[in-house]
């Protein structure tokens, strides 16, 4: 239990505190002061870090967000709420959760399996450093420090492999893939290179 304990607090550290400023800006704009943002922050912390595993988080930054979101709602629930402000149901629209509908949320699932299946026909080194630098975020230095390569390395897989996604799933739409694909998404292919 120790260990498990252990590994979430490292994976809040390095997963949830750089998004610290983010959120708190994010409770401030939604509640428009009926919350003590701070009182908030200390709680999605301690529910953060009462979770048993952290396996099942793919989006740390909306699971973040979600976990403060609710801890906001209780707090004006239970009337802890520092600075209660009367809102009109106008307002309240403003504080209600604008993650995508279940329609979209479904279509964004079968987005991914999607993009997970054309992932797993790379090689493991390219499908890594996709992982890491579009999924994860690291930059170009760190996904290279990470998997222990050098930075050209990390260039050449994303573009290869990006090149290689574009025409999998050009493909899979019937529209044929290739060069001519490539060629197409060549100009987008160098927001890809070191950021």
């Amino acid at each position: 239990m120790r260990h498990q304990h252990d590994i979430v607090a490292r994976w809040v550290a390095r997963e949830i505190l750089p998004h610290e400023g983010r959120v708190r800006t994010w409770l401030a704009r939604h509640w428009r002061g009926a919350i003590d943002v701070d009182d908030v922050m200390q709680e999605a912390y301690c529910r953060l870090a009462g979770l048993a595993s952290v396996d099942h988080i793919e989006n740390p930054l909306a699971y973040f967000r979600r976990t403060a979101h609710a801890a906001a709602i209780d707090a004006v629930r239970h009337g802890s709420a520092k600075n209660v402000v009367s809102m009109t149901e106008n307002e309240w629209f403003d504080v209600m959760d604008d993650s995508p509908g279940a329609d979209r949320a479904l279509e964004g699932v079968q987005e991914l399996g999607r993009v997970n299946a054309v992932l797993a026909n790379l090689s493991e080194t390219c499908r890594r450093v996709i992982e890491l630098r579009r999924i994860e975020g690291l930059s170009q230095r760190e996904t290279a420090e990470r998997l222990g390569v050098s930075e050209n390395v990390v260039e050449n897989n994303v573009v290869r492999g990006i090149r290689r996604v574009i025409g999998l799933i050009a493909e899979q739409d019937g529209g044929g893939g290739g060069e001519g694909a490539e060629k197409r998404e060549g100009v987008r292919l160098g927001k890809f290179r070191s950021r």
